[in-house]
């Protein structure tokens, strides 16, 4: 029980950090648009934001030489339990100046009510059914959980077993945010208990799914339909039950959830940016919180830098097709975005210079003309496999690609948004990146994409949900 109580207490002290965090990036949508911010939206990203700002308190506060204790813990618990409910009982003050939305009919209400039940509980279940199992998968125990029981161990990011080889086996530069967070757990319990720190997992998903709603909602202003997709969101398949998504302690789920929200944030600044009236202080908070996540989905995971990569390309191609006319407001904001994202991550950067290497790719330096023209074989193989796996499988992995197409085909004009290509461009992307990887990978293509195309498809399936949702949305310019 003391367990119990001490884990709660954790959640909820990370969950207030993230609040707060959240609400000061929001409060310019309050104030602009005069009405409530969505609540969903601020508990959700304040979840997802709570887990992400944990680990980069603790990877500053270890990459300047400072110990890792108990003490410090508690304290940064301590922190957010205050500053959560500081945030919470101001918004409730702040929430009685402005205009409540516009009054939903009593079927509206239901249906919210409805749906809200429903994710709650796929929400309590994915929670029960990740919690009846420690760390048991390569990835959770060897890469992850292994690292942070160094941590919590040593007391130090300074350490020699970190540096190395034989020690950290495989990816030793791997990023740090999973490790960092459960080794926030386990100083607060003076333990290892590697079924506990698999709560945050859970949660994170949670965080997506109500961020999600969240947006939609306030983006589209059409509740019902927010729900509907949120929903479908967080009965995919791939995401919960499958064993190697939120149910599991490895990266793929959080590197999933901080990427859609990344995209959420991107395509509701391009939805704003479009309006005949775009609101500027909206504008200005949304690259921020873009940038934001997709530093965390760097420090989860490698992958996290390809997507920023092509989040950038995919906002270019947009900017220059949609917005000629604003391309100094556009640019600005990409940089906001892109130097937020670098800000972020500068400091693990530069740790990481130091770590060993093993058995990395190494991708960047065998992009070659002939790798990649002896790729020619792999390249059909993986565009085969994934074919398969998104189309024929779709009855173990979910209809989310099935519904791209069909969304794609019912509303073809819609497609060409600026929001709505940009997510476009965001998929085909991210999609052509694994091809290319697996044609210029030392490892052969089956081995390679065949045992990743899986976890790749799923961090990638929240954007694909939300141009799901836009081509379904009517336009509220």
């Amino acid at each position: 029980m003391t367990d119990l109580m001490l884990i709660l207490l954790a959640v909820a002290g990370n969950w207030g950090v993230g609040i707060a965090v959240a609400q000061m990036l929001l409060n310019p949508v309050l104030r602009s648009t005069l009405t409530q911010t969505s609540l969903t939206e601020l508990l959700g990203l304040g979840l997802v934001f709570g887990y992400g700002a944990t680990a980069f308190f603790y990877f500053l506060w270890g990459w300047i030489g400072l110990s890792y204790s108990s003490t410090q813990s508690c304290s940064w618990m301590c922190l957010g339990l205050l500053l959560g409910t500081f945030t919470l009982l101001l918004r409730f003050r702040a929430s009685r100046k402005y205009p409540s939305d516009v009054a939903a009919s009593e079927a509206d209400n239901d249906f919210k009510k409805l749906c809200l039940a429903i994710l709650l509980f796929l929400g309590l279940t994915t929670l029960i059914q990740s919690l009846m199992t420690p760390q048991r998968f390569w990835d959770e125990r060897a890469i992850f959980g292994l690292k942070s029981i160094v941590l919590f161990q040593e007391g130090s990011l300074q350490n020699e077993a970190l540096l190395h080889p034989d020690f950290v086996q495989y990816h030793p530069k791997y990023p740090l945010l999973i490790p960092l967070n459960q080794t926030h757990f386990y100083l607060l319990l003076g333990e290892v208990n590697d079924r506990w720190s698999k709560i945050m997992f859970p949660l994170l998903y949670l965080g997506m799914v109500l961020c999600f709603q969240g947006v939609l909602q306030r983006s589209s202003r059409q509740p019902a339909r927010a729900w509907l997709f949120t929903l479908m969101l967080a009965s995919i398949p791939s995401m919960v039950p499958w064993e190697y998504g939120f149910l599991s302690g490895q990266g793929d789920g959080p590197v999933a959830c901080f990427h859609t929200i990344t995209l959420l944030y991107l395509w509701s600044y391009l939805t704003e940016l479009r309006r005949a009236e775009p609101d500027a202080a909206v504008l200005k908070v949304l690259p921020l919180i873009a940038g934001l996540a997709a530093g965390m989905t760097i420090f989860t995971k490698d992958e996290g830098i390809a997507f920023f990569l092509i989040d950038l390309i995919a906002i270019a191609i947009v900017s220059l097709l949609y917005f000629r006319d604003r391309l100094l407001s556009i640019s600005s904001a990409a940089g906001k975005f892109g130097l937020t994202t670098l800000l972020l991550i500068t400091p693990w950067l530069l740790y990481r210079r130091h770590l060993p290497a093993t058995t990395e790719m190494t991708y960047f330096s065998r992009m070659q003309i002939t790798n990649l023209t002896e790729g020619v074989a792999a390249f059909r193989w993986a565009v085969t496999h994934l074919l398969q796996c998104m189309f024929l499988e779709a009855w173990r992995w979910g209809l989310q690609w099935w519904a791209l197409v069909i969304s794609l085909f019912a509303f073809p004009a819609r497609v060409f948004r600026p929001q709505q290509l940009f997510l476009l461009l965001n998929l085909l992307g991210a999609l052509s990146a694994l091809i290319i990887a697996g044609m210029i990978a030392p490892t052969p293509v089956q081995e390679h994409i065949g045992g990743s195309s899986l976890r790749f498809l799923l961090q990638i399936s929240g954007g694909a949900m939300l141009l799901i949702a836009g081509q379904w949305m009517e336009d509220s310019e």
